[in-house]
């Protein structure tokens, strides 16, 4: 039976080899996950509906082309599934002695989201559901890490699955959109379970905010400008001594920017940045996180879309627990997506 990850994350984090310095205990699980839902929430969204016109007046003799033909009814549930298979260089979030590792997460979600109905002159949509992921590591190879033991304190060799952790979360949110400009309220809850005993290792709630104005440039290219806010209320299991396991609450503010550049009828290369500021509130400790990517989006068909992308992140922190890191990450994904 394999070794319970909450220890061996801790053991990790914090002891990866003699020379790397202190690391904070289930972060890199915890933004291993986080990563996902930021880049995920750039996907464009236009597919699913009319394939948009590639010049002025396309339309103008037919009328609008759809992929299907669409309906007047309301819908009610949407379900979503998704695969994502990528390279990390830095598994662990270490500034030292990185390690690299192939990465597959596996999303399926659910929820009751009926069609946006109007309201106060826009489009109001909620949203009320269930996603479970699983994330697996070194599938394709057999590469292992050295790390402390910390119920005997003897170093171990360890292979890279031993890290592998699934996630719960119940999620809802209500979106209002009017014209080109999009506010979001919503709220987490989320826990991170080990792949063995499947324990918990990590909760947090998580009220967040986001606000988004889109500016249509061309007929191909787009910009959209934004601010995410958020409160983490967490806790860790097996914290560092002298802190308690809430040590990791924090609240998040992101700026971003991204940019849509629609190369035909079925590709959109879509660049990022994102510029994240985070204050724990328990603990002294201030990050300053800046990632930037590219992302390559190929609908197949109206409602599965192939992608490719490559992300950079660079975090400094002033934390006692936690150390400055950079991580590349690149690799591509499969997605479905329906409503009814």
């Amino acid at each position: 039976m394999r070794t319970p990850i909450c220890l061996l994350v801790v053991a990790a984090a914090l002891f990866i080899l003699p020379a790397a310095p202190a690391q904070l205990p289930a972060t890199p699980a915890s933004r291993q996950v986080e990563t996902f839902q930021q880049r995920n929430e750039f996907q464009p969204a236009f597919f699913a509906t009319n394939v948009p016109a590639l010049y002025p007046g396309e339309t103008s003799d037919v009328g609008p082309q759809s992929v299907v033909e669409i309906k007047p009814r309301r819908t009610w549930i949407e379900a979503y599934a998704d695969e994502q298979y990528f390279y990390t260089d830095n598994v662990l979030l270490a500034d030292h002695n990185k390690q690299g590792a192939n990465v597959l997460v596996s999303t399926i979600q659910a929820a009751v989201a009926p069609t946006p109905f109007a309201v106060c002159g826009g489009q109001l949509a909620p949203r009320l559901g269930f996603q479970q992921q699983w994330f697996n590591f070194g599938l394709a190879d057999s590469g292992t890490v050295t790390v402390i033991n910390p119920l005997t304190g003897t170093p171990q060799n360890v292979n890279l699955n031993t890290f592998d952790f699934s996630v719960s979360t119940v999620f809802a949110d209500l979106t209002w959109r009017r014209n080109n400009w999009l506010l979001t309220l919503g709220a987490d809850a989320r826990w991170l379970l080990d792949s063995g005993n499947y324990n918990q290792f990590y909760r947090e709630f998580v009220p967040r905010w986001t606000i988004e104005r889109e500016f249509p440039l061309t007929q191909k290219t787009g910009l959209a400008i934004g601010y995410d806010g958020d409160y983490r209320d967490t806790q860790t299991q097996s914290p560092p001594a002298g802190v308690g396991e809430n040590y990791n609450d924090r609240t998040d503010h992101s700026l971003y920017v991204v940019g849509s550049w629609r190369l035909c009828r079925y590709a959109v290369l879509q660049p990022f940045y994102r510029f994240e500021y985070s204050h724990y509130t328990r603990v002294s400790r201030d990050d300053f996180l800046n990632s930037f990517g590219l992302a390559l989006y190929c609908p197949v068909t109206k409602n599965v879309t192939l992608r490719a992308f490559v992300g950079y992140d660079n975090l400094n922190t002033d934390g006692q627990f936690a150390q400055n890191y950079e991580m590349l990450d690149a690799g591509g994904g499969l997605n479905l997506f329906i409503r009814f």
